[in-house]
């Protein structure tokens, strides 16, 4: 009875393995990254997405440490490059906050920055 239950058992589980491969999002070729939008909020961005990641802030790292930019520019080039690799064509909600806590932040200072990764629809 068992052998009657295992075998289709065995047989289907690398076919299920091999469809969830399938509806995984190709990331875009690097170089790609100028067809990446960033959009402070969700509402200057389109309705529909589906979330892929938020950046920095799942892995149980970033309670220690987070990347660290000089300008927003820097920070936005880089969420562009990591959207594209993730197969993602927007990251919504970006923001940037100085890390220098100061009325007055020196130039230059340290930027931590987070967002979402999306795929636009």
């Amino acid at each position: 009875m068992l052998r009657r239950i295992a075998r289709p058992l065995l047989v289907c589980l690398p076919a299920l393995s091999i469809l969830s491969a399938c509806a995984t999002q190709a990331p875009m070729a690097p170089g790609h990254t100028d067809r990446v939008s960033i959009h402070d909020s969700v509402t200057s961005a389109p309705v529909r997405y589906q979330v892929i990641k938020r950046l920095w802030v799942e892995s149980w790292r970033s309670a220690f440490t987070v990347p660290t930019y000089h300008s927003q520019e820097e920070a936005a080039a880089d969420f562009q490059r990591q959207a594209a690799s993730l197969g993602g064509n927007g990251v919504i909600n970006f923001g940037c906050y100085n890390r220098v806590i100061s009325p007055n932040p020196p130039p230059g200072s340290a930027l931590s920055c987070n967002g979402t990764v999306v795929r636009f629809e």
